[in-house]
Parts: structure tokens; C-alpha cells; sequence
């Protein structure tokens, strides 16, 4: 949400693909957060975070997951720099006296020649352990945060673009739907009135040209009208098309909504088309549902 130059707050569709960077530094310490977002039915967060920052790693997420609705996001953060204000290495001395002794008493069982050096000693890994200041890690806090929110502020510009380009897309095809309804409309009765002339002739050809029993013709007829009438499916369909586009004004995450309108609107053409008996309205059925599966591919990548 965005408020506009007239103090209107602006709502946005955004897509859920997009890739934003952020970079933070202080004195000798750069920190670069990049994220990746791409479709996903559900909110999936994957982060790969130096081990100094493990601790971080619950925080990172919430403040991912207030900004983004759904989507797979791969979220990479990097630290260059030094590093001796966040770890301290210790000796253990206890450790190193152990192994000076048992190198002595292999030197003199074994009749070695040579000193023990400190090379040798060095040698033994866990004798020099690095231990991490968490305080001083905790300093870097602001810095990690700054790089993340400039990051996601850059993904959200370019989802946001993206996903005008979507919607401008779903938008024409929906108005090419609701055209194609509108024409269909005024052929319903016409349907009704060729159902009675192809009724009539029949029952001539079969009784052989007998007198039509008329309020009898006027039955079958009302009977197959009422069958092929699609009329309330129609202007069902026209108030999904039209709830569809009002969408836009709420903006994202509305993803899962767009969804649940499609499902009903492909209904309402799907039963059109099985209860119309008019070749010209087949095809127009056919035309609204290839539009249908189109815009099923675009919702699918927005948020």
C-alpha cells in the first residue's frame, strides 16, 4: 500500500516472481542481502546466512513474512570483512598440557629424535578454539536489518511492476469475456424461437402433415427453452467478471481470491456451453474459456 501525490492510498498487484539487493556497510564491514522470489501456492522461506548470524535466522523470517504473501523466497545474506571484534580464540591449556605429555612419552618410548615445537603442537586443531562475542555479533543487528529491508524494498518494486503488467493483461481478456456474454445474450431468445420451428417441422415430417396440437407444441417448446436458458448463468457470469476487476482496488496478497473467482467463473461458461444448443454459442463459449485458462496463467504468478 502506497499513498498517492492526492493522499490516496494506493493498493498494488504485485507479481510474485521478482529479485531485489540490498548493501549495508560500516567502517571495514559489508553486509549484501539478495532475495529471490518465485511461485509458490504457500509463503516458503529458504535462508542461507553465515554462521555468525545462525541466531538470526527466526528474526530474518519474520520480517520476510510481513512483507511477502506467498511465494518461494531465497533469501542470501553475505558478510565481508573483518572479523576480530567478533571472535575471540581461546587455548585450552588443559587439552595442550595432555598432548605435550603424550608426545613426550612417544619421543622417549619410541627413542624419537628432535624437539617438540609449536608447530607441531599447532598441528592439533582443538587446541585453538574460536569462540564468537555475542554481544559484539548483536552489534551488527542494524546493519543486517538495513541491507534486508533494502532488499525487500527492491523486490517489492519490481513485483509491483511486473504485476501491472499482469493485471493489464488479465483486465483485457476479462472485458473480452464479459463482451462476448453481452452478445451472447440476445441470441438466447432466438434459440428459443429456431428450437420451435425445427419442433414443429419434425412433428409434420413424422405425422405427416397432420394439424399441430399447438398448446402442445407451446409444452415441448417452454420445456426445451427452460433447459437451454442461460440467462442466470450469464449474468452470473457477468458479476464475476466484474468482482474480478474490482480486485485490483484491494491489491495483493489476493492470489488465493482470483483463484476462487476463476473456479466459479469457468463454471458458469462451462454450463453455458452444455446447455446451449446453438452452434454460434458454442463458439463463443469456446473463445471465453480459452480466455479463462489465460488468465488462470496469470493469476498464478501473482501474490
Amino acid at each position: 500500500m502506497q499513498v498517492g501525490a492526492t493522499g490516496v492510498m494506493i493498493n498494488f498487484v504485485k507479481s510474485m516472481t521478482g529479485f531485489g539487493r540490498g548493501r549495508a556497510t560500516t567502517g571495514e564491514v559489508e553486509i549484501i542481502t539478495e532475495i529471490r522470489a518465485v511461485n509458490h501456492r504457500f509463503l516458503d522461506i529458504s535462508l542461507r546466512v553465515p554462521k555468525l548470524y545462525a541466531s538470526f535466522e527466526p528474526w530474518i523470517r519474520k520480517i520476510v513474512s510481513e512483507r511477502v504473501g506467498r511465494g518461494k523466497i531465497d533469501v542470501t545474506v553475505t558478510r565481508t570483512g573483518g572479523k576480530g571484534g567478533l571472535v575471540e580464540v581461546m587455548l585450552d591449556h588443559q587439552l595442550a598440557d595432555g598432548y605435550y605429555k603424550c608426545l613426550k612419552e612417544l619421543k622417549e618410548r619410541f627413542g624419537l629424535g628432535g624437539d617438540i615445537t609449536i608447530s607441531d603442537m599447532l598441528t592439533i586443531k582443538e587446541l585453538v578454539v574460536p569462540l564468537e562475542k555475542e554481544e559484539s555479533i548483536e552489534e551488527e543487528v542494524p546493519l543486517v536489518e538495513a541491507s534486508l529491508r533494502d532488499a525487500l524494498d527492491a523486490l517489492d518494486e519490481m513485483k509491483k511492476v511486473e504485476g501491472d503488467a499482469l493485471w493489464k493483461d488479465i483486465e483485457q481478456r476479462l472485458i473480452s469475456i464479459r463482451e462476448t456474454g453481452r452478445l451472447i445474450a440476445p441470441m438466447v431468445d432466438q434459440v428459443t424461437a429456431t428450437a420451435k420451428e425445427k419442433l414443429a417441422k419434425r412433428v409434420q415430417e413424422l405425422t405427416g402433415g397432420l394439424e399441430l396440437d399447438e398448446e402442445r407444441l407451446l409444452q415441448e417448446v417452454a420445456l426445451m427453452a427452460d433447459k437451454s436458458d442461460v440467462t442466470e448463468e450469464l449474468t452470473r457470469l457477468n458479476s464475476h467478471v466484474e468482482q474480478f476487476l474490482a480486485c485490483r482496488e484491494a491489491g495483493s496478497p489476493l492470489g488465493r481470491k482470483l483463484d476462487f473467482l476463476l473456479q466459479e467463473l469457468l463454471r458458469e461458461v462451462n454450463t453455458v456451453g452444455s446447455k446451449s444448443a446453438s452452434t454460434d454459442i458454442a463458439s463463443y463459449v469456446v473463445n471465453m474459456k480459452a480466455e479463462v485458462e489465460k488468465i488462470r496463467e496469470q493469476t498464478q504468478n501473482i501474490e
